[in-house]
C-alpha cells in the first residue's frame, strides 16, 4: 500500500490499460468516465473495483479535484487475499465499497431505464397531439417518417427489481454490520465483491445502451437541422395564425413541449436557446400572414405523379425570363436528341456550354427565390440538391427515387456534411465564409483585387464585405461552378443536368449519405489518428502561461455537389488564415466509386497541402524537416539514395510517370498504400517512404500494438514511442506548473493530453 497524490484534471487511469491496482479515495473526488456516462466517486470510494474481474480498466479515471489515494497492488482476484492479509478489516471495507458502488450503478440504471421509457411515451404523445391539433385547425398533417423507425425501449435482459432493491438495502449497512456479517472470511468477502462487480458491469453496459437509445432518438424532438417535431408544431402555429383562430391550444402544447425538452437534460443549452429563440420572439397575433421576406420553406411533399413537366415547374418557380426559358428548352431538347451526348465536336461543345450557363442562371434565381415565403416544389428541391431538371434525361425510375429522397434530405446532412444547397444557405446565414476561388483568393482578397483594378471603390469594399447576397454569388460563380465540373470526372463532356447515362445501378446505392461520408472519414482517422489534429497556441496570462502549443482536432466540411460523378476534391485545407478552421472536401452526391477510396485520396492531399500551408515558402526546404520537404527530397534524389534497391528505384520512376512528375500525387499514392495495406501489415512501400510517412502520419495505438512484433516496424515504432514520451513529459510538466498557478484543465487541454495516448 502506498499514498498517491493526483492533481485536479489529471487523467491518471486510461480505458483499455491493464489493471495495475485498486485505489481508495482518501481526499477529494474522482470522475469515472464511460462511453456515454460519468460518475463522481467521492471519499471512501474504491477506484478499479469494477474492473477487478476483467483485468483492464473499463473507463477513464480523471481527478475531479486534487486527490489523495491509497494504492493497493492488484492484478488478479487472488491479490485480494494479500490485501486482506495486511489487515483483516479490509474484507469489510472492500465489500462495503463494492456494494455501495453496485447500488449507485444500479440506481443510475433504473433512472435511465425510466427516462428512456418516459421519453418514448412523450414523443408518441406529442405527435398524437400534433395530429389532433392539425385536424382541429384543418391544417394538413405533415408526415414524420423518422418516427416510424423509433421503437419502444427494449433491453434484451433488463435487471430485475429485486437486484436493485437488494443492493440498495445492502448499501445502508454500516461497516461494523458488514464486518460481523462476513466474519472476516476472505472467501465470502471476495464472493460478495465479485458478485457486486458483475452487477456493476451489467448496469454500465445497459446504461450505455439506454443512453445510445436516447441520443439516437432525441433529434426527433429537437435537432440542429430543424427537421424535428418542434419545427412541425411551430409551422402549425404559424399556419393557424393566418386563419385568425384561437391559438391557445397549440401555443400551450408548444410551451409544454419546450418545458419537457429543458427538463429532459438531453439537449445542449445552446441548442435549446438557438431553436427556441425564434419561436419566443415571434408574435403570432401580430403576424397573421407571412411577409414577403419571411424565410419559410414549406416542406410538405406532394404525391409523386408520372408525366409531370418538371422542367416547367423549375422554370416557373425561378421566374427565368420567358425568352431565355424558351431558348433553354430548345437547347435541352436538342441535347436530348443527340445521337451521342458525349461527342466532343464543336457544335456539341457549344450546346453543352449554353445549357451549362442556363443551368447556373436558373439555379441562382431558384436559390434566391427559396429565401422568400412560400412552398418549394419537390421538382425545385430535386434541382437544387441533385441537379435534376428533366425526367426524360434522368429516367423515370431515377426521377421517382429522387422524389422520394427529397422527402427526407436529412440523410445527406450532418454537422460537417452539406448538400450544395445547404452549404450555400450556410454562407447566406453567415455560418461559413465563401471558399477561395481558382486563383486561391478568398472573398475579401477578391474585393481588394477589384478595388486595385478600379472596378469598385474602397467604400464599396467595406459595404460588400458583409453583403450576404454577394458572398453567395461569389461562392456560386467560383467554388460551385469549378468543383461541380471537376467532381463529375469527365470535364470535356460535362453537363450539369443529371443524366441517366451517368447512373449505374440505383441512385440509392450511389448516394453519398452523411453516414457513408463520415463513416469513410472515421475509418481513416482510426488508422491515421493525427490526420486532422493541428498545433494551435494556448495562453492564459492570468495564470502565468504565455504560450504553449497544443493539439486540436478540426474535422473537415464535406460538401456534396449535385452530380453523379467519379472524383472528389480537397478544395482547401482550412477555411481561412487560422489553422483551427475546417478543411473543405468536395464530393459528388452520387457516385459508383468506393467512397472510402475517394476519402483516402483527398485525405492524402489534405496532409500534403496542410503541411505546405504550415511551412509556407520553406515547404520544400530540407533544412526545415517536414512531410513535404522530406518527401520532396526523397523523390528528387531517389536515384542517389543508397537505402533504395534497384527495384524500389524502378517503382519510384514508374510512380512519377503515372503522376506526371507531380510529387504530391506520388505521396497520395503512397498514402493510399499506407492506409489500405501497410496498416494491416501488407508491405507496399520501400524503407525510406515508410519511415517518412510513419513519422508524420503515425498509426494509432491499436495498429502499432498489432504490428509491433514485425521487424519492418519495430525500430521506427520504438523511436516514435521515445519521442512521444518526451513530448508527453513536457506537457505533463507545464500542466503541473499551470495548475499550481490556479489554471484549470479545460476540454481543449484534456483533449491535448489524450492525444498522446492515441
Amino acid at each position: 500500500m502506498e499514498t498517491v497524490k493526483v492533481s485536479k484534471g489529471r487523467h491518471f487511469l486510461k480505458k483499455g490499460d491493464r489493471i495495475k491496482g485498486l485505489f481508495v479515495v482518501l481526499q477529494g473526488s474522482v470522475r469515472a468516465v464511460y462511453k456515454n456516462d460519468e460518475i463522481v466517486m467521492e471519499t471512501g470510494s474504491i477506484v478499479g473495483l469494477m474492473e477487478s474481474a476483467s483485468g483492464i480498466y473499463l473507463c477513464d479515471y480523471v481527478a475531479n479535484t486534487d486527490c489523495v489515494l491509497y494504492a493497493y497492488p492488484y492484478r488478479t482476484t487472488e491479490d485480494y487475499k494479500k490485501i486482506f492479509a495486511s489487515d483483516e478489516k479490509y474484507v469489510a471495507v472492500f465489500t462495503m465499497g463494492a456494494v455501495r458502488k453496485a447500488a449507485n450503478m444500479l440506481g443510475r440504471y433504473g433512472t435511465f431505464y425510466k427516462s428512456a421509457k418516459n421519453y418514448y411515451v412523450a414523443v408518441m404523445n406529442f405527435y398524437g397531439e400534433y395530429e389532433k391539433l392539425c385536424n382541429d385547425y384543418q391544417v394538413p398533417i405533415k408526415p414524420f417518417k423518422q418516427l416510424t423507425s423509433m421503437p419502444p425501449v427494449a433491453l434484451e435482459q433488463p435487471i430485475e427489481r429485486w437486484t436493485m432493491e437488494y443492493y440498495a438495502r445492502m448499501a445502508t449497512f454500516s461497516l461494523k454490520y458488514i464486518d460481523q456479517f462476513l466474519g472476516r472470511d476472505y472467501a465470502i468477502g471476495i464472493g460478495e465483491i465479485q458478485n457486486a462487480v458483475c452487477w456493476m458491469r451489467r448496469a454500465m453496459y445497459l446504461i450505455e445502451e439506454l443512453k445510445d437509445y436516447l441520443n439516437v432518438h432525441k433529434e426527433l424532438l429537437l435537432s440542429a437541422s430543424g427537421e424535428d417535431l418542434f419545427q412541425m408544431y411551430f409551422e402549425l402555429a404559424r399556419k393557424a395564425a393566418g386563419t385568425g383562430v384561437d391559438l391557445e391550444p397549440v401555443l400551450g402544447k408548444i410551451s409544454e413541449f419546450m418545458e419537457f425538452c429543458r427538463g429532459s437534460h438531453l439537449f445542449d443549452e445552446k441548442l435549446l436557446d438557438a431553436r427556441f429563440q425564434e419561436y419566443e420572439s415571434f408574435d403570432f397575433y401580430e403576424s397573421t400572414e407571412l411577409g414577403d421576406t419571411d424565410v419559410w420553406v414549406d416542406d410538405e411533399q406532394e404525391t409523386y405523379e408520372e408525366g409531370v413537366d418538371y422542367l416547367e415547374q423549375i422554370l416557373t418557380y425561378s421566374e427565368y425570363e420567358a425568352e431565355k426559358a424558351d431558348k433553354f428548352r430548345q437547347d435541352l431538347q436538342e441535347y436530348k436528341n443527340l445521337p451521342d451526348r458525349l461527342a466532343t465536336t464543336d457544335d456539341v461543345r457549344k450546346l453543352r456550354r449554353q445549357i451549362t450557363q442556363g443551368f447556373y442562371d436558373i439555379y441562382e434565381l431558384s436559390f434566391y427565390r427559396t429565401l422568400k415565403k412560400g412552398k418549394v416544389p419537390a421538382a425545385v428541391k430535386m434541382f437544387l440538391n441533385f441537379g435534376f431538371m428533366d425526367e426524360e434525361l434522368a429516367g423515370e425510375e431515377n426521377t421517382h427515387s429522387l422524389y422520394d429522397m427529397v422527402a427526407d434530405l436529412s440523410v445527406f446532412k450532418a454537422n460537417n456534411v452539406f448538400t450544395i444547397y445547404e452549404w450555400l444557405m450556410s454562407i447566406y446565414r453567415g455560418e461559413n465564409e465563401p471558399s477561395r476561388n481558382e486563383f486561391d483568393m478568398d472573398y475579401l482578397s477578391y474585393l481588394n483585387e477589384q478595388k486595385k483594378t478600379g472596378k469598385i471603390t474602397a467604400a464599396q469594399v467595406k459595404e460588400l464585405a458583409d453583403d450576404r447576397y454577394e458572398k453567395v454569388d461569389f461562392e456560386m460563380k467560383n467554388m460551385f461552378v469549378s468543383t461541380n465540373r471537376a467532381t463529375y470526372g469527365k470535364i470535356s463532356t460535362f453537363c450539369p443536368i443529371l443524366c441517366e447515362d451517368d447512373i449505374i445501378g440505383t441512385l440509392e446505392n450511389m448516394m453519398v449519405s452523411a453516414e457513408k461520408a463520415n463513416g469513410a472519414l472515421d475509418g481513416i482517422r482510426k488508422i491515421d489518428f493525427s490526420l486532422f489534429f493541428r498545433e494551435v497556441g494556448f495562453s492564459d496570462p492570468e495564470h502565468d502561461l504565455n504560450l504553449e502549443q497544443i493539439q486540436k482536432e478540426v474535422l473537415p466540411n464535406i460538401i456534396l455537389m449535385p452530380n453523379a460523378g467519379t472524383k472528389a476534391m480537397m478544395w482547401q485545407e482550412t477555411a481561412g488564415i487560422k489553422r483551427d478552421t475546417s478543411a473543405r472536401f468536395i464530393f459528388p452526391i452520387f457516385t459508383v466509386v468506393d467512397v472510402e477510396e475517394l476519402m483516402i485520396e483527398v485525405s492524402g492531399r489534405f496532409r500534403w497541402e496542410m503541411c505546405r500551408k504550415i511551412q509556407g515558402v520553406r515547404w520544400n526546404d530540407i533544412t526545415e524537416p517536414s512531410l513535404t520537404s522530406e518527401y520532396n527530397d526523397y523523390i528528387q534524389y531517389y536515384r542517389k539514395n543508397h537505402d533504395l534497391s534497384p527495384d524500389a528505384k524502378e517503382k519510384i520512376k514508374n510512380s512519377l510517370n503515372k503522376a506526371k512528375n507531380n510529387f504530391r500525387e506520388v505521396f497520395v499514392r503512397d498514402y493510399h498504400s499506407w492506409i489500405r495495406y501497410e496498416s494491416k501489415g501488407s508491405f507496399r512501400l520501400n524503407k525510406v517512404a515508410r519511415d517518412i510517412i510513419f513519422r508524420y502520419c503515425p498509426f494509432n495505438k491499436e495498429t502499432r500494438t498489432l504490428l509491433r512484433a514485425n521487424p519492418m516496424y519495430s525500430a521506427i515504432f520504438e523511436k516514435y514511442e521515445i519521442l512521444k514520451e518526451r513530448k508527453k513529459r513536457h506537457v505533463e510538466l507545464w500542466y503541473d506548473r499551470y495548475q499550481k498557478k490556479g489554471g484549470e484543465i479545460n476540454e481543449d487541454l484534456q483533449n491535448n493530453w489524450d492525444f498522446y495516448d492515441l
